[in-house]
């Protein structure tokens, strides 16, 4: 029996039209990966801080641009930095730049751009993409390494009389850690907090809560809360009468990518219901705050309250937000 063939129409055999149909887009992809020649000049290829002026710093948004004959060079196939973050899309609108570059590690980094030209030495004359090429750049920078976040000033309870040792009713510890200026770390925070319901400072053995707060768009993290426990690190547990704290709380407020403010709610006590007996509720807690790797603040305070009508009598250990 004689073997039944099929033609393309054009009289080539199929096998023969469907390679040639195969072998255009591989043409094409040649087309982008070819070198433009040696007489062509390729764009010169920066990094640039905006915020920072000359000096380039780790966590920073950094820009790529490309310059030719002193103007701006537009369009780039691609952009490979190992260990940083490249954005090229989000690029548009920024001084012309090509990409953006996020580094979290200070150090040489070498950047290389493919970037598209048209080569008119390349051109035969026979095809309209023959003088397409691609040009390959690269540069060497250094990081420098950013400058940590930083704890301010802590606020503590504040006293009513000091010979009566009472103290507002509302007892607060609370700090910021803010990362300022162009130098600044814009690595994520992470918070860890331990409490206990004795009047000493936790041990390493206490189950410690933590969370990891961005403070760049990408790092950023949804944060999952219980009901009535917005913000709260540690919710504290409260009586189903009149709201009153039975243990620590810590709150924490991320300050729109600045930083963050941590909050220490001390429970001063609260009524039995019924009975017209007080509960103690001694308490002590350890938070600590760490970016990159370090241990940039602490607070540890202890102590144990009393609620008296609109104060508090109270004893504390000594608190101080040192790393």
């Amino acid at each position: 029996m004689a073997r039944a063939t099929f033609s393309s129409g054009s009289g080539r055999p199929l096998g023969v039209f469907l390679a040639g149909l195969l072998a255009a887009p591989a043409a094409a992809v040649a087309d982008e990966n070819k070198p433009c020649s040696a007489g062509r000049a390729p764009p010169s290829l920066s990094l640039v801080d905006p915020g920072a002026g000359s000096g380039l710093y780790a966590t920073q948004e950094l820009r790529v641009k490309l310059t030719r004959d002193g103007e701006q060079y537009g369009g780039v196939r691609s952009i490979d930095a190992p260990g940083a973050r490249v954005d090229i899309e989000g690029a548009e609108g920024s001084d012309g730049a090509a990409a953006l570059l996020w580094i979290d590690r200070p150090g040489p980094l070498t950047v290389t751009a493919r970037v598209p030209d048209v080569d008119p030495a390349l051109d035969s004359g026979s095809s309209g993409r023959e003088d397409e090429c691609t040009h390959t750049v690269s540069g060497t920078f250094d990081i420098r390494p950013a400058s940590v976040a930083r704890a301010g000033k802590l606020s503590r309870p504040r006293l009513v009389d000091r010979a009566r040792n009472l103290w507002y009713r509302r007892v607060v510890y609370s700090f910021s850690v803010t990362a300022k200026g162009p130098t600044a770390d814009r690595s994520p925070l992470t918070v860890r907090a331990r409490a206990t319901r004795r009047a000493t400072y936790p041990g390493g053995r206490t189950r410690a809560v933590s969370r990891v707060y961005g403070q760049r768009e990408f790092d950023l993290v949804e944060q999952q809360y219980r009901n009535g426990c917005h913000g709260a690190l540690i919710c504290a547990p409260e009586t189903p009468y009149g709201g009153y704290a039975k243990a620590i709380g810590v709150r924490v407020e991320e300050l729109e990518g600045r930083g963050l403010k941590l909050s220490v709610d001390v429970p001063t006590s609260y009524p039995r219901g019924g009975t017209g007996r007080t509960i103690p509720t001694p308490w002590g807690v350890d938070v600590e705050v760490f970016q990159s790797g370090r241990r940039i603040a602490r607070l540890r305070a202890a102590g144990r309250c009393v609620a008296g009508g609109q104060a508090a009598r109270c004893s504390f250990k000594r608190a101080s937000t040192k790393p």
